[in-house]
């Protein structure tokens, strides 16, 4: 196995990002990440009074508007900074540490269970699936959302090309899921984990600001630029904001994403 694929090597570098973004995320990715929210509720049959458990919940937006939604939710997040965010702005929720690996839950606890923008970044999704499937109770369902074909994200791609034009972008440590479209790969995955009636929709969902400054700073976390020499991160900056400037609309940005929408039940 390649280095960048083994899984202790992407848990660690995963752990590490997204500890580093989680004071920020709120204020930046969670513009974008929102988006997707009433599509999983969708996806998951999530109604009032169901009992949700979400995966990766980061900064704790997603488990607050389930929470609107009449859903009774816990979210987990292997981040103890994730965490600690999480209970800070929403303390009527419920939220702890706990690898998704191994969940802290007794055998079909949940209605459903949901992940937003995490089954791409997990070194080990098969065994997630599995406990997925262990926690959920019989005809529950599993939702998530993960990113597109790479090429179809365009703030990514103003960002990355801006890096690439300046620094010496090294390959990153990612999930075997990481830019996957093919339901022919996750279809055998969702299967191992004991779940049946895998579907898998693409949808375009959009990310609008009136400046640029939430998805840079989003990115400088994200991609620790704050290490790099003053100069090269000047460069970046400048190129980043040439490159958004095909996606100004009407006194905003507009950046459209193609996001994949899957979900499973458990027989």
């Amino acid at each position: 196995m390649s280095e960048l694929m083994n899984p202790e090597v992407v848990t660690k570098f995963e752990h590490d990002t997204w500890s580093r973004c989680a004071e920020s995320y709120l204020d930046t990715f969670a513009g974008m990440t929102r988006e997707t929210i009433p599509r999983l509720l969708e996806a998951a049959h999530i109604s009032r009074g169901s009992h949700v458990l979400e995966i990766g919940s980061g900064p704790g937006h997603v488990a607050h508007s389930l929470t609107e939604a009449g859903a009774i939710v816990t979210g987990v997040d292997f981040s103890a900074e994730m965490v600690a965010v999480a209970r800070r702005q929403f303390p009527g929720i419920t939220f702890q540490e706990a690898d998704a690996e191994q969940l802290p839950f007794e055998a079909a606890t949940f209605d459903a269970v949901v992940s937003n923008f995490v089954v791409h970044h997990l070194a080990r999704p098969t065994v997630v699936f599995q406990e997925v499937c262990r926690v959920l109770t019989p005809g529950g369902r599993f939702a998530f959302a993960v990113f597109g074909a790479p090429e179809a994200q365009s703030s990514i791609g103003a960002f990355f090309t801006a890096v690439q034009a300046h620094h010496n972008l090294e390959e990153l440590p990612n999930g075997p899921l990481f830019g996957v479209t093919d339901r022919r790969v996750y279809e055998p995955m969702i299967a191992a984990g004991g779940l049946v009636d895998f579907q898998l929709d693409t949808h375009e969902i959009v990310w609008r600001s009136e400046t640029l400054d939430p998805i840079l700073r989003g990115f400088w976390d994200w991609g620790n630029m704050a290490a790099l020499p003053q100069e090269a991160q000047d460069k970046i900056k400048a190129t980043t904001r040439e490159n958004a400037q095909r996606y100004a609309r009407n006194g905003q940005f507009v950046f459209p994403h193609v996001i994949l929408f899957g979900s499973a039940v458990k027989p």
